[in-house]
């Protein structure tokens, strides 16, 4: 294995196992980022930077393509950018997932060497992502059918079930269920680690930030009201005498309805596919990935790390702040 000081923004070129500083490969650089065919994705680790530039090393070893990379280095915060050939990417993230620890995220078709430019709008899916717990779960453990609702959640989020059938079969377990329980834990819903972070650095950006989820609107609101979000989209849950029926009223967000909201908000901002990013951790987050440029499976189930364009296993949601100004 080769043994490799990366020093921090230098840019540089690697080809036939050798890598060099871009100002030693200035016309290969140029003539390789401006192929049509390039890719920017961006690395992050928790890794101390020993490890990093370890594992790093050791990818670098089972590549055989040209790449260029940097090692950029903010707030303490190191961020990998490497720049490879479309045909490569699935060889590349095969060996990244083999070999390291790093999340990643993979920048949209065309934003490789001009468009560095953070999205304008990022949708969340709420539970498990947004927040840290499923709110059917809580609702389910407060109405004593903990057990009997979260084994179901878990297997529709792998995509084991269908989600507004499953949907429909946890809501009639909540049957009788007091209304103010509902108010109790939207008034203590835990953000998921560094949210509040990158809701704050986005309103500062004009980014506009929203959610769309499979829960339930009392939720998604308490959260709009809260954080200043542009736009939140749920179920309703049926309440009658403060309690609840165990049905939900009209058409269920599913994962079509997740993806025409996604559409539905590219048209009220007029925004391009590659401005918008989605962030979900399941299997009904699939559909609105493939409707925007950026997604990113957050702590998500296999089949939906499988499938997005970046995924954070370790790392905090306010990483994505010094992906976006590097």
């Amino acid at each position: 294995m080769m043994l490799l000081a990366i020093p921090k923004d230098l840019e540089c070129f690697f080809s036939d196992g050798v890598w060099k500083s871009v100002s030693d490969n200035s016309a290969n650089k140029t003539a390789f980022l401006n192929s049509a065919t390039i890719v920017k994705i961006s690395l992050f680790s928790n890794s101390a930077g020993p490890k990093q530039e370890s594992e790093f090393n050791k990818m670098l070893d089972n590549i055989d393509h040209q790449m260029q990379f940097s090692k950029n280095i903010q707030e303490g915060s190191v961020i990998w950018i490497c720049f490879i050939e479309e045909r490569h990417l699935s060889l590349f993230l095969k060996n990244l997932n083999l070999l390291t620890s790093f999340d990643y995220l993979t920048w949209p078709k065309g934003c490789a060497s001009i468009l560095n430019s953070a999205p304008k709008l990022i949708v969340f899916d709420m539970d498990s992502t947004f927040i840290q717990i499923e709110v059917i779960d809580e609702l389910a453990k407060a109405h004593n059918v903990g057990a009997e609702v979260s084994e179901v959640t878990e297997s529709a989020m792998r995509g084991e079930l269908d989600f507004s059938e499953s949907l429909i079969t946890r809501v009639a377990c909540l049957k009788g269920l007091s209304s103010n329980t509902i108010k109790t834990i939207a008034n203590s819903l835990s953000l998921s680690p560094g949210v509040d972070k990158l809701v704050k650095w986005a309103h500062l950006q004009d980014i506009k930030i929203a959610i769309v989820s499979g829960g339930f609107t009392p939720f998604v609101k308490k959260l709009a009201t809260k954080m200043n979000l542009y736009k939140v989209k749920a179920n309703d849950l049926e309440i009658e005498e403060n309690k609840l029926t165990g049905k939900v009223l009209g058409d269920i967000v599913d994962a079509k309805a997740k993806a025409d909201f996604i559409n539905e908000l590219k048209q009220q901002l007029n925004l391009q596919t590659n401005e918008i990013m989605s962030i979900g951790d399941g299997a009904n987050d699939l559909l609105m990935m493939k409707e925007t440029g950026f997604s990113l499976a957050y702590r998500a189930k296999p089949a939906v790390d499988k499938k997005a364009g970046g995924r954070m296993k370790t790392t905090n949601l306010d990483r994505l702040i010094s992906v976006f100004t590097n």
